[in-house]
Formats: C-alpha cells, sequence, structure tokens
C-alpha cells in the first residue's frame, strides 16, 4: 500500500472541484494507494516515468497528475482538473 499525499495547490483544486465530483476523487485516492502504476504515463515518451495521469469520473471528466515516489511507497498529486 502507498501513502496518498497532495500537494498545496492541488488541494486548492480539489477544493475547488463540483460537488458530484468529489465521490470519484474519493475513488481515485482509493486507486492510487492500491495501484498507482496502473494509470496512464504522463508523457508517452516516458512510458515508465514516475509522473503519471488517471482519469476520473464518469465520464473521464477529471484527471489527476501525480508523482509514485517508489521508495517510498508514496503516491504525490501534484494537479487536480475536472471539466465541468
Amino acid at each position: 500500500m502507498y501513502s496518498y499525499e497532495i500537494l498545496p495547490e492541488a488541494r486548492d483544486q480539489v477544493d475547488g472541484l463540483a460537488a458530484a465530483a468529489l465521490p470519484y476523487y474519493a475513488e481515485l485516492i482509493a486507486f492510487l494507494e492500491l495501484t498507482p502504476w496502473d494509470a496512464l504515463p504522463y508523457r508517452d515518451d516516458n512510458p515508465d516515468g514516475n509522473l503519471r495521469k488517471a482519469l476520473f469520473g464518469p465520464a473521464a471528466d477529471g484527471i489527476a497528475v501525480y508523482l509514485v515516489l517508489e521508495d517510498q511507497r508514496r503516491v504525490v498529486v501534484v494537479s487536480v482538473t475536472w471539466v465541468d
């Protein structure tokens, strides 16, 4: 299991999410704590990179960008966006 952290800027973005998006973000946190490597690489030219992106929501309305720190078993969310 990985620990979940979020940068202050990303926390502000989560605080601004629509109420309808919050349950999906909660599901995303569970995903990040269990299987963070199962998301897409942030850059296609670096498929094994630690920077990842995960889509969330019923129609992939949200995207979270995060860093996997494998040696620390830690995931750090750096950006969260929700398209209304």
